[in-house]
């Protein structure tokens, strides 16, 4: 099992047993010591053969070898073993380690040990270590599984060991058995078994990595007996042959194991030297234990070989030139280091490469060399050196190799300067002449058509113009040369016609990921095999395996990372490299797009199968045609397919062989981008000036290149049109066709992402992410989402379609009746109650919703699963119908419990049935007993010995009474035998005489119990005087005499009295509404009333009724102003601060009754339905005085806002705004110090422009500025526009951030002149504002009420959305959905424009717009023209963010992108992050994230780079850049500006100009001189004429040129003395003509210098003044300024300008006559508010007369007397009250201050006519006469209306002063208040009193409660007291049977039933004698025969009570025997 490694032939050393070679000790040996005797355990136990019985002896310095056991015998590999010592010796022996030194770290397979002539150990312990000191263990022993939990605390591992892990550690028993009691075996196996025993895991290696191991035992496996003995005695009492036979003995320890070699190597031989086994290393591994690669072998990271994978090290591929690489895992992650397979794979590095080569694989040259093409990287000597021209090429670094070639350059080729050719740079470019100087010629060589530029006139190409045809013409662009008309025509999708080419570069796409086979119309795809191959990706497909499924005729279809928008990619190349053999001269390659195909031109190139073939072909329209044609493509058409490439098709079938293989590989585009670091620039790429909603280089416009959510109408690219997609923020993109949405987002679906997705729910429309949010039903976790629909009811809220069966409520969060769970918790449920069917669901709440258990089951059953019957049902409750009542007789049973089975109740004594119903034969039931006794019916007297339900036996003839045992006899009476007749008593037995089943003169009690018996019955008892009989209806209720009432008709009705037989008599008092002495019958007055007549009603009551009397009034002793209340409605007269019919209830405003104090409710912040505005009070709870709080305020008087709100107002229903913040926190307050400033139109700003409603178009045409309007001729508007209804776009300062706007107005005025008021345009929303972040924007409108056709209207708009009359666009008709705050809040954040509607009515004229501002806020000084801004929050910011409303990013923080939509405001916004800057700077663009004022000389967006002329890397502290040194740091010698690190502290100069080399740029290159290291110096060009000059460098010190004969100078350009320049050449001028010449010439210079020219003749400077002055005044007279035209055109000029001033100020003049006309209408208006003020003076003034006179009429009547004042003065007072309320109300001084206002208005509106119009025209000054006359006027009546206010001010100071006196006069009723007062804190303390009273009652009463408990607990004792008395009673029952003590019983029974049977007959007599007539003589005899039964009844009452007593005194003696007993 552990040679599982040769399976797989991997290198793994042998497995090999490490002991024998250990150092292995032990701390115990036997013998040790001295002589000690052991004995064999296998001899002592019963049944085991004794070879030896005798013991043996252990010595280990005996000279005899068995005697001998050391701890070396257990490795030796012989038959002999170690022992330990035997407990005899001690306990501690049980204790005995082992330990094992490998002598170095081997990985460990398994441990086997071996026992000896003992059992194995019981419990022990494996470990193991690496150094011998840290021990860990690998497995436990234990005798039982349980022990492994008590001494080790591992749970036992039951059975043959196993495993889970790889380190786990486990304990197990299963080696720990007594048997075999010798020589048994541990097997420890530490790899099989494991998960990765296959393939060893890092884990599992470590886990059996060891060098020491150690065996700890701790306890001798015993025999049970002895272990019980060795528990229970002390060791010393054991006897010791028992304690020695324990010992350990082990004859074997193996450990199986093998070398770490790290899987590299199959052997690991003993070094004798080291005594070490040594690793032999393969798989190109070296180390000690294998653990690196060899050098060279590098490619790939080292591992360690493992069973399954060699990983084998490979070598670096550095073609032959070096032996020496290293691994570098970035080379790897870019697939740049080949291997010697050819594959770009892993990461070897070569390095110090021979023969001038470098680069990773050595596989091109150094600098300066090159790779001629053709020559392989592994030839010997593969580089030549480059031979550049110094004069011509820009360095002396050739094209390396073909991969460094680029375009027609081959490898050797030099890099020319510009103007110079050929393949060393060595003669001039075509266009240029003059080598070596090579200058451009005249005429551009790309621009025009000469054939040599240098020659003759320039002829410039057909799209090219200029002087020199240098550049292209407008609307052309890209001067190439290899353009035959120069240049090409700008596409731009028809939008512009202005272009140039762009500076981009080319960058290449390669991506071999995706491509598929198709047919011609992609109809089927077949997916190819994939491979690399020379280190680049391969597709391959076979012939026959493609043309199962496709035509004979296929093609490769490019993925997506090549199609789509590919107009950058024009001018590029597309290349790709296929093979096979072409043998069809087809088209190659097909592009697709839009409604065109174009593919390359059909030809053929004929390769041999597997020969490649790279195929490049320029993107630009020459290289197609129309597909299936010779038609050439238009530059419009391609570039049309290339702004939406749909397909690339490559021809992939070039041959007819069915056994064909077709390959791709390297297909690669061009396409020009911003971010691209290529060479190549893209000047085939157009940079359209695009329109605005135009993007993308050709303003292609495709959807993404359209404005983001824009759609391109029908797909048309060329003059095709951008517009928005309709699809409410959810999609990105929409169907150019259809205008579909696609992809809708955020949970959305349908054709315009209008509708939620199933499960979800929302209004889509409103344009948020958090539009749809998932259905909570009712949660919104799979788990808890039990509807799988829903949807969002406005009044309700969120409802659930669909709840399954088990749920309710309107998101399905409760659990149906007969259901239970927790449907809200996750995981929850609802499921069935399980109660048998037995629930009643009608009752709610009969299961619980929680636990499911029942509660409430059907009637009759009960359990807690309902699954039995109830008590008092039986029958079988899993029966759902079965469970019936037992219906037990009340009377006749113990209890209402029945057998839950039978039914059978459990009956009384003496009753039987299975309801107990029934008596037993011979018994009746006793209802005055209740229970059943025996009948007694005489066997002389009665039929039967049974007798009738009430007791009565049937008797025979001659006898009677109850039990028949009275013979009748009818007595004689003396005296006349016609009056002695006998009464006959009609038999009468109850429940039989009425319908009740209550005999006459009885009723049914309303609870009755009886066993079918009158138990239940009541006497009426009606009284004999006052009823017609003793009879009584159901209710107890007595048939009472005339005049008679009560129940027991038993006193006199209202108006009778006497109450006598017969009935009451009549009262005779009409006039005192019948009310009499009921017994005198004198007229009394009825209750609480006075007077001769009783018709008033006495002091403090009302309601007069002459009948009932008069109510007490009740009034509140202190809320009332007196006890007496108003006489007909019973309202009591109440305190100001009291309220309510008896002044019981504290008035609005006031709390706390009977204290009443005011509420001081906050009216700000109270609920003004609490409130009375015109009182300015509010009501609060009585018993704490909270007030009615707004939902967003909160404290006792709603003075302080809530948490999480600001800004307490009186105009927010809310009461306070909550804190926006953009999300970010809910703490806020409201902005202090900020006041209230407009923003208006800048003076400049005289026009404003028109818009449409969707700002599609925008125009100036035909608007004017009229001061002080902006004009509009609408007609001229809308010919531009196209469109209505038309805006007035704000200009840019009401844009932007305007947070601060909020709570502020918009204001304006517009007119406008229509034909009609109304029209479609009416119904437009007024004003329209957009804004929001990028992610939320939302566009909001305000509708106003449609102004009049002429007529200047002014608006006010409130910039909240408080009054909720701001909605959202295009949600007009949803009148109920207003704009929140938030979104009015995201709206202003950033505001990208305002429109105001134009167009009014119906066929305008003209529209006008004025006086337009808006209010923000500002920090500045409250004043009277700058109010304090209110509703503006001030929030407080997390860290990072700052503004008002946390709308900024703080200092040194940028804000993150936007998401594309989030869940919350902040969302919206992207967070701020603290700046990026490497800690080189701590302030960043907020927006960007791009530093700013990058430090310690850094550079970069993010300060990631050192800058420009600094070296270093950036690691965040300041001296991370260095300054490049250039080489001096000064700046005059600091040549190069940029240089790059180079090794740890050096760096190299990048940048060195020409004429500079060295690291440092510290010396000049040849052909330059100077020295750049002295300060001051550079390096120049020597600039030696190349003619006069020889060809070698000038002196590098001096400059000086090396001159050719005849040459001079320092560049060597000079001739000599008596020299000429001829051509390239100095020839010398000393020849026999030219000489002569120049010596005469010399001659005549020396003449000229020796004349003296100071001498007496002076020259003409005169005359020449003369001539100067004259010149400069004719050039004055001839200029153009001064010649006549130039007069005529001043004048003309002028005459313009006069008429433009005329017209202006005929304009003004018109002006001002509408305002005139506007002012006299103000005027009027002014004037009828005057008189109409006047006249509400004057109603004032009235009605202060009225209240004068009734002030008058009330100080009279205070003065009267103190009764009558006691009565009217309430009423007075509140009337005056009243008034004087409401003269308050009439605010005078408002509507003075409105006359005011007005004036004001009026004198301010004069004052800016008077300013504006300063040169009046006389039709002005008429106008302004008028106008003052009327102000005049206007004064003449406000001075009239403020002598009517002087008068009213008057007339209220008087009704002050009657106020005055009634105060004075209230001052003597507060005093018989106090009066009163006093009387009732008399009465107080008479309460207080009688509440003690009260409560030593209810302590009474407590005491008694105690008492009834304890008599409760005494009556629950009774029941088994008495039980134990009935059982004790049964005992004497066969005692007092046998002592005839029942037969004496029985007739002392009988003797008692008949004393009550003569009673009855008694009761019956008496009755009827009631009845009887009052003749006296009957009555007589009556008598005489009740008299004759009395005696004989007393007769028999005496002998029952002998016989009671006798049966009284037997039980008494039986009683005292019992206790006695």
């Amino acid at each position: 099992g552990y040679n599982k490694r040769r399976e797989y032939n991997w290198l793994f050393p042998a497995v090999l047993n490490l002991a024998t070679n250990a150092l292995i000790t032990t701390n115990a040996t036997c013998g040790e010591k001295g002589r000690e005797m052991y004995c064999k355990l296998v001899e002592h136990v019963p049944g085991q053969p004794a070879r030896h019985p005798q013991c043996r002896i252990c010595d280990q310095r005996s000279r005899v070898p068995h005697q001998r056991h050391p701890i070396t015998n257990a490795i030796d590999g012989k038959n002999t073993w170690w022992q330990s010592p035997s407990i005899q010796n001690g306990i501690e022996y049980h204790y005995v380690t082992i330990t094992l030194d490998l002598q170095q770290i081997f990985q460990i397979a398994y441990v086997i040990v071996k026992a000896a002539n003992s059992p194995r150990p019981g419990n022990w312990i494996l470990e193991r270590s690496l150094d011998g000191v840290d021990y860990q263990p690998w497995q436990y022993y234990a005798i039982t599984d349980s022990e492994c939990l008590t001494r080790y605390n591992i749970y036992p591992r039951p059975g043959t060991p196993s495993y889970v892990k790889d380190d786990e550690v486990i304990c197990t028993s299963y080696y720990s058995k007594i048997h075999p009691l010798e020589n048994g075996e541990i097997h420890t196996s530490l790899i099989n078994g494991r998960p990765s025993a296959d393939d060893p895991s890092r884990v599992l290696l470590e886990f059996t990595s060891a060098r020491f191991i150690r065996l700890r035992f701790q306890r001798i496996r015993t025999l049970n007996a002895d272990l019980m003995m060795f528990a229970h005695k002390d060791p010393n009492e054991i006897d010791p042959i028992v304690t020695r036979r324990y010992y350990y003995s082990i004859k074997d320890i193996s450990v199986g194991g093998m070398c770490i070699c790290s899987g590299h190597a199959k052997a690991c031989p003993l070094d004798p030297a080291t005594n070490k086994s040594i690793c032999q290393c393969e798989h190109n591994t070296c180390g000690e234990t294998c653990d690196h690669c060899c050098p060279g072998f590098n490619q790939k990271p080292w591992h360690a070989g493992t069973f399954l994978v060699k990983h084998e090290c490979e070598p670096c591929n550095c073609h032959g030139k070096t032996e020496e690489c290293y691994y570098d895992q970035d080379v790897a992650d870019r697939n740049q280091s080949l291997n010697v397979h050819g594959e770009y794979t892993g990461g070897g590095v070569c390095v110090n490469c021979t023969s001038y080569t470098g680069g990773i694989n050595c596989e091109t040259c150094i600098d300066g060399y090159f790779r001629p093409k053709g020559v392989l990287p592994d030839s010997p000597d593969p580089c030549q050196p480059c031979s550049c021209d110094p004069n011509g090429s820009l360095h002396d670094t050739c094209v390396k190799d073909e991969k460094h070639a680029e375009g027609d350059m081959l490898p050797g080729f030099c890099h020319c300067k510009i103007g110079y050719a050929g393949e060393s740079c060595d003669r001039c470019a075509l266009g240029y002449m003059g080598y070596p100087e090579c200058l451009p010629c005249k005429c551009s060589l790309e621009g025009s058509a000469n054939a040599d530029p240098c020659v003759g006139p320039c002829i410039c190409k057909e799209h090219v113009e200029g002087e020199n045809c240098d550049r292209c013409k407008p609307g052309f662009f890209n001067l190439q040369q290899n353009n035959p008309k120069g240049c090409e025509e700008c596409f731009c999708s028809g939008k512009t016609s202005i272009c140039t080419h762009s500076h981009l570069t080319y960058g290449s796409t390669e991506d071999m990921n995706g491509w598929y086979l198709t047919d011609l119309p992609g109809l089927i795809r077949v997916t190819p095999k994939q491979k690399r191959f020379d280190g680049h990706q391969q597709y391959s497909i076979s012939n026959v395996a493609a043309r199962k499924v496709l035509p004979q005729t296929y093609y490769w279809s490019a993925p997506s990372s090549y199609l789509g928008n590919k107009v950058a990619a024009a001018g590029g190349h597309l290349k790709f490299t296929v093979s096979y053999d072409f043998t069809k001269e087809e088209e190659t390659v097909q592009l697709m797009g839009g409604d065109l195909r174009i593919s390359t031109p059909k030809g053929g190139i004929h390769l041999q199968p597997s020969e490649e073939h790279t195929v490049e072909i320029v993107l630009k329209p020459e290289s197609f045609s129309v597909y299936g044609t010779d038609v050439p493509v238009s530059r419009r058409e391609f570039m049309t397919l290339l702004a939406n490439v749909k397909r690339i098709l490559i021809r992939a079938t070039y041959s007819n062989g069915m056994n064909a293989i077709y390959r791709l590989r390297s297909v690669s585009i061009e396409a020009a981008h911003r971010t691209s670091a290529g060479t190549k620039v893209a000047s085939a790429v157009e940079l359209c000036d695009c329109p605005p909603g135009y993007d993308g280089t050709s303003c292609e416009a495709k959807v993404s290149s359209c404005w983001p959510r824009h759609r391109r109408v029908n797909g048309t690219i060329f003059g095709g049109v951008c517009e928005p997609c309709t699809c409410f923020g959810h999609a990105e993109s929409c169907d150019d066709i259809t205008g579909e949405c696609l992809d809708c987002k955020h949970n959305t679906g349908g054709s315009y992402c209008d509708r939620c997705l199933p499960g979800f729910y929302g209004d889509p429309t409103k344009g948020t992410a958090e539009d749809c949010q998932l259905c909570a039903c009712p949660l919104n976790i799979p788990s808890n989402n039990f509807s799988p629909t829903c949807h969002f009811d406005r009044s309700r809220g969120l409802i659930c379609d669909e709840c399954p069966a088990g749920y309710v409520g309107p998101r399905c969060e409760r659990c149906a009746e007969g259901y239970f769970g927790q449907p809200l918790v996750p995981g929850g449920s609802c499921q069935a109650c399980r109660c048998n069917g037995n629930l009643d669901f009608s009752v709610p709440g009969s299961c619980d919703s929680l636990s499911g258990a029942c509660l409430i089951c059907k009637p009759g059953t009960t359990g807690q699963y309902c699954e039995r019957c109830a008590d008092g049902y039986f029958g079988d409750a899993l029966d759902e119908t079965s469970c019936q009542p037992c219906h037990c007789h009340i009377n006749g049973s113990f209890s209402e419990i029945c057998d839950s089975r039978t039914g059978q109740c459990k009956c009384k004594a003496n009753v039987i049935g299975r309801r107990c119903d029934v008596c037993k034969p011979t018994y009746f039931w006793a209802p005055e007993k209740l229970f059943c006794i025996p009948c007694g019916c005489s066997a002389l007297g009665s039929v039967s010995l049974q007798c009738d339900v009430s007791g009565r036996c049937t008797c025979k003839s001659g006898f009677m009474g109850r039990h028949c045992e009275i013979s009748r006899q009818v007595p004689k009476l003396k005296g006349n035998a016609r009056s002695s007749q006998q009464i006959r008593v009609p038999p009468r037995r109850w429940g039989i005489s009425s319908a009740s089943g209550c005999p006459r003169g009885a009723y049914q009690a309303p609870e009755t119990f009886g066993l079918q018996s009158s138990g239940g019955c009541v006497p009426c008892n009606c009284n004999s005087f006052g009823s017609k009989s003793f009879d009584c209806d159901g209710d107890g209720q007595c048939y009472c005499q005339p005049g008679v009432t009560g129940k027991k008709c038993d006193r006199c009705a209202h108006g009778f009295y006497n109450f006598e037989e017969g009935g009451c008599t009549p009262c005779d008092c009409s006039r005192f509404g019948n009310n009499c002495d009921p017994i005198s019958g004198r007229c009394i007055c009825p209750p609480n009333t006075v007077g001769e007549m009783c018709d008033k009603c006495a002091p403090n009551h009302w309601g007069h009724n002459i009948v009932s009397g008069c109510k007490p009034c009740d009034c509140s002793l202190v809320g009332a102003l007196s006890s007496q209340c108003d006489l007909n409605t019973g309202c009591c007269f109440c305190r100001p601060e009291f309220s309510g019919d008896k002044c019981t209830e504290c008035r609005l405003g006031f709390w706390n009754y009977p204290q009443c104090v005011a509420c001081q409710c906050f009216l700000a912040g109270t609920d003004p339905h609490s409130c009375d505005t015109e009182l300015g009070k509010c009501s609060c709870v009585d018993h704490t005085g909270q007030c009615s709080c707004k939902v967003n305020v909160e404290g006792v008087h709603c003075d302080r806002c809530k948490s999480g709100t600001f800004g307490l107002s009186a105009r927010n229903p809310l009461g306070c705004s909550k804190c926006y913040c953009f999300g970010l926190t809910t703490q806020c307050s409201e902005a202090r110090g900020l006041i209230r400033m407009w923003v208006t139109l800048k003076p400049e700003q005289m026009i404003l422009p028109l818009v449409d409603e969707k700002l599609q178009r925008s125009t100036v045409a035909g608007i004017a500025f009229q001061p002080p309007e902006i004009v509009a001729n609408i007609e001229e508007v809308i010919r531009d526009l196209r469109s209505e209804p038309v805006y007035w776009r704000l200009p840019e300062q009401f844009e932007g951030r305007k947070l601060t706007a909020y709570g502020g107005k918009l204001k304006y005025a517009i007119y406008f002149e229509a034909r009609e008021e109304t029209g479609f345009s009416t119904y437009y929303p007024q004003v329209i504002i957009r804004g929001g972040p990028p992610t939320n924007m939302r566009i909001i409108v305000r509708h106003m009420a449609a102004p009049l056709i002429g007529q200047l209207t002014r608006h006010e708009i409130e910039m909240t959305e408080a009054d909720f009359t701001w909605k959202y666009y295009g949600d007009e008709s949803r009148p109920s959905r207003p704009v929140s705050r938030e979104d009015f809040l995201n709206v202003l954040y950033d505001v990208h424009y305002i429109l105001i509607k134009a167009t009014h009515g119906n066929i305008m004229r003209q529209s006008r717009i004025s006086e337009i501002s808006m209010e923000v806020a500002e920090a500045g000084a409250v004043s009277g023209m700058t109010p304090q801004a209110y509703l503006i929050e001030k929030c407080e910011c997390p860290l990072g963010y700052s503004g008002l409303s946390c709308e900024s990013c703080s200092p040194g923080f940028y804000r993150l992108p936007s998401p594309p939509a989030g869940r919350t405001p902040a969302q919206s916004l992207g967070a701020c992050v603290v700046c990026q800057c490497h800690g080189h700077s701590t302030m960043c663009d907020p927006e960007t994230s791009i530093c700013q004022n990058c430090q310690h000389n850094t550079a970069g967006h993010h300060c990631e780079r050192c800058a420009l002329g600094f070296y270093g890397i950036v690691q965040g502290s300041p001296g991370d850049c260095k300054p490049c040194a250039c080489p001096l740091p000064i700046s005059s010698n600091n040549f190069s500006p940029s240089c790059v690190a180079e090794g740890p502290s050096n760096y190299r100069c990048t940048a060195c100009p020409p004429g500079y080399e060295g690291q440092y740029c510290e010396r000049c290159s040849p052909g330059y001189t100077g020295n750049p290291q002295t300060p001051g110096g550079s390096c120049q060009e020597c600039e030696c004429d190349r003619y006069g000059s020889l060809p070698v460098p000038c002196d590098p010190v001096t400059g000086q040129c090396t001159c050719k004969p005849g040459f001079t100078g320092w560049k060597c350009a000079g001739c000599e003395h008596r020299h000429a320049r001829d051509g390239m050449r100095c020839i010398s001028c000393d020849d026999e003509c030219t000489g002569l010449l120049l010596n005469d010439l010399d001659r005549l210079n020396q003449m000229i210098l020796s004349i003296n020219l100071s001498g007496p003749l002076p020259a003409p400077y005169k005359m020449l003044h003369g001539f100067e002055n004259m010149t400069q005044e004719l050039k004055h007279l001839l200029s153009p300024q001064r010649a006549p035209e130039r007069f005529l055109q001043l004048a003309q000029e002028n005459l313009d300008t006069l008429v433009t001033e005329m017209d202006e100020l005929l304009t003004r003049a018109t002006k001002v006559t509408a305002d005139g006309e506007q002012t006299r209408q103000d005027a009027e208006r002014t004037n009828d508010r005057a008189k109409s003020l006047g006249q509400f003076v004057r109603g004032i003034l009235q009605a202060a007369e009225a209240a004068k006179e009734d002030a008058i009429k009330l100080n009279e009547t205070l003065r009267t007397q103190d009764k009558t004042l006691e009565k009217s003065l309430p009423e007075l007072q509140s009337e005056a009250e009243r008034m004087i309320a409401e003269l308050r109300s009439r605010r005078l001084n408002m509507q003075e201050g409105i006359a005011q206002d007005e004036l004001k208005n009026a004198e301010d509106l004069l004052d800016k006519v008077k300013s504006l119009f300063g040169e009046p025209s006389e039709k002005n000054n008429i106008l302004k006469n008028e106008v003052r006359d009327k102000l005049a006027s206007y004064h003449t009546k406000v001075d009239d209306a403020q002598d009517l206010l002087r008068e009213a001010r008057r007339k209220i100071w008087e009704a002050d002063h009657l106020s005055a006196v009634n105060k004075k006069n209230m001052t003597v009723v507060e005093k018989k208040k106090q009066a009163v007062q006093d009387g009732r804190q008399d009465v107080e303390k008479i309460l207080q009193e009688g509440n003690d009273v009260l409560n030593e009652a209810n302590t009474l009463a407590n005491e008694i409660n105690l008492a009834i408990e304890y008599v409760e607990d005494v009556a629950e004792n009774i029941q088994s007291m008495s039980d134990q008395l009935n059982d004790k009673i049964n005992d004497l029952s066969q005692e007092i049977q046998d002592k005839m003590l029942p037969e004496k019983v029985l007739q002392a029974e009988n003797h008692a039933a008949q004393l009550n049977e003569s009673s009855a007959i008694l009761d019956g007599i008496l009755a009827e004698a009631k009845n009887l007539s009052f003749n006296a003589t009957l009555a007589f005899n009556a008598y005489t025969n009740i008299k004759d039964y009395i005696d004989e009844a007393e007769k028999v009452a005496k002998e029952a009570k002998t016989l009671a007593n006798e049966a009284m005194q037997a039980v008494r003696k039986i009683n005292k025997l019992w206790k006695k007993a």
